[in-house]
């Protein structure tokens, strides 16, 4: 059951503190920060954060991609050691152990260190969202056998973001360290599978790969998944939810 009530209280008790340090250096150390406030232990659980929501935190003003939900390609099997043994790079300091990292659209083709291509095709017959991968020197297509199934992306975007609070923050810094003051926060209930493949298919949902390989330890050259990331600009949320409510 998701608790408006509860989520707003919290977030208005959070933005009154005013500027806070950051938990963790980087990135992540804006939601991780906002988080630790609200009292979310961290964990890979695949359900919601808080009070039934699922909660997104971003620097003010960025035009970064949010990172929706993660999910590995339906087919075929193994595919993401074969994505990266077929059409990965060896690491520069690991000799022999490859990693893969490219962000992919629907609306052209990308460069991966210049030899290959990839785009995202939203399959509506075959009812999967695949990836083409064309050789950049002959033009010609070499591979669309990475999918995922309609059915496995609808359940990924239903069993975490029914509900979703997005939060954004102004930084600044003191020293060397990073604070972040959460001033704003948006609502957004309801997301329909439709419009995600609608903005696939506009080019405005990202999939990022991130593929690497475990670099010691029992499982040294083995595949080492980061979470495929399907992600879009803040501003494009409303186009995948039907309903939305401003925190004042």
């Amino acid at each position: 059951m998701i608790d408006k009530k509860k989520i707003e209280t919290e977030f208005k008790r959070i933005r009154n503190l005013g500027f806070i340090p950051s938990k963790r250096k980087h990135n992540t150390g804006i939601g991780k920060t906002f988080e630790d406030y609200l009292g979310v232990t961290e964990n890979n659980d695949k359900s919601p954060d808080f009070a039934g929501f699922e909660v997104k935190s971003q620097r003010a003003l960025t035009s970064s991609f949010l990172t929706l939900f993660t999910k590995s390609p339906s087919g075929p099997k193994g595919a993401n050691s074969y994505l990266r043994d077929t059409f990965g790079e060896e690491y520069e300091e690991y000799p022999g152990l490859k990693k893969l990292h490219t962000s992919i659209f629907s609306n052209k083709f990308n460069s991966y260190k210049g030899k290959v291509g990839f785009k995202i095709i939203n399959d509506k017959k075959s009812s999967i969202v695949k990836l083409k991968i064309k050789d950049l020197s002959t033009k010609k297509i070499i591979d669309d056998s990475v999918h995922w199934t309609y059915g496995d992306l609808e359940r990924a975007l239903n069993k975490k973001l029914q509900a979703l609070f997005y939060v954004s923050a102004d930084t600044r810094k003191v020293g060397d360290k990073e604070e972040f003051h959460y001033t704003e926060a948006t609502i957004y209930l309801n997301p329909k599978f439709d419009n995600l493949l609608k903005l696939i298919d506009a080019g405005k949902m990202m999939i990022d790969i991130r593929i690497g390989s475990y670099k010691s330890g029992k499982n040294k050259g083995k595949t080492h998944d980061h979470g495929t990331g399907f992600r879009i600009k803040p501003t494009d949320l409303r186009l995948l939810y039907s309903d939305k409510l401003e925190i004042t």
